[in-house]
């Protein structure tokens, strides 16, 4: 089992949700904690079963409910240092502990449970953008 599920796609907010065997996972966090949760659990999920958040960039229509998120729910950012550190310097989305951050770099892969994760460099105007390439057995899918 792979799935991709966009939960919100727009100016106004981004989140994906990917599943696998073992994993959830949540691709940026633009909208607010409430609509997240919300969106997943129309899809049958449950905010508390969430794994991780990887963080594309630091634009609020990719982070507005991250900070909720994290903290209520003691979900792990997985982001670069350069997009971790403009998050902190975000007002509204409040001060994140820096236990939640694991940081990322560009073209080094890493595994969520049994997902594959490479993130990849992008070209956009943000601190250090990166885009996600993702391995479950032979699918794959990428987010850029």
């Amino acid at each position: 089992m792979f799935k991709f599920c966009s939960l919100f796609s727009g100016s106004t907010g981004n989140s994906l949700f990917i599943e696998t065997e073992n994993s959830k996972i949540l691709v940026d966090a633009g909208e607010s904690a409430k609509k997240i949760v919300s969106a997943l659990s129309l899809i049958n999920v449950s905010v508390n079963d969430i794994d991780a958040i990887l963080v594309t960039h630091e634009h609020i229509d990719h982070i507005a409910g991250l900070g909720v998120l994290s903290r209520r729910y003691g979900i792990p950012i997985y982001t670069t240092e350069k997009t971790a550190d403009a998050i902190q310097e975000t007002k509204s989305v409040g001060k994140i502990p820096e236990e939640l951050f694991h940081p990322v770099c560009a073209e080094e892969a890493f595994t969520i449970k049994d997902l594959t994760v490479n993130p990849m460099r992008i070209s956009h105007d943000a601190a250090d953008p990166v885009g996600y390439r993702f391995s479950y057995g032979s699918s794959h899918a990428a987010v850029c």
